[in-house]
């Protein structure tokens, strides 16, 4: 009996762990487009990354797995930006931990700069 009740004892605190799922895509326009493709399923020793990069005024968003090295390396030279042109590679463990991009940023930045307006010209409107 005590073989048993430890032995279902020590299978709770084994740590169960199932594959790392990140979003995925290749070369999407927005990163709102990416996140509508089926997660795709990790090998072990896999990140999930984001890679972005424009050129002019092309912007391509890539999500998927890759090696944890792999994303190590590309997040430390991958980031550039020199004006017309710029690249960011993101990497992160998690489950479906890359689904931001660097356009819903840019979109949060919008939206709390009309919010602010909106605030101003309320508050000039209601004096």
């Amino acid at each position: 009996m005590k073989t048993c009740l430890t032995l279902f004892l020590l299978a709770c605190f084994v740590a169960y762990s199932e594959p790392l799922s990140c979003f995925s895509c290749s070369n999407a326009d927005t990163n709102f487009n990416c996140d509508f493709n089926l997660p795709q399923s990790c090998a072990e020793n896999q990140v999930c990354f984001t890679a972005t990069y424009t050129l002019g005024g092309s912007y391509k968003i890539n999500k998927g797995c890759v090696n944890q090295n792999e994303c190590d390396a590309a997040s430390v030279f991958g980031n550039i930006d020199i004006g017309v042109a710029s690249t960011s590679v993101k990497c992160c463990d998690y489950l479906l931990c890359n689904i931001n991009g660097s356009t819903t940023a840019r979109l949060n930045l919008l939206l709390l700069g009309v919010s602010a307006l909106v605030l101003l010209v309320v508050g000039n409107i209601t004096k």
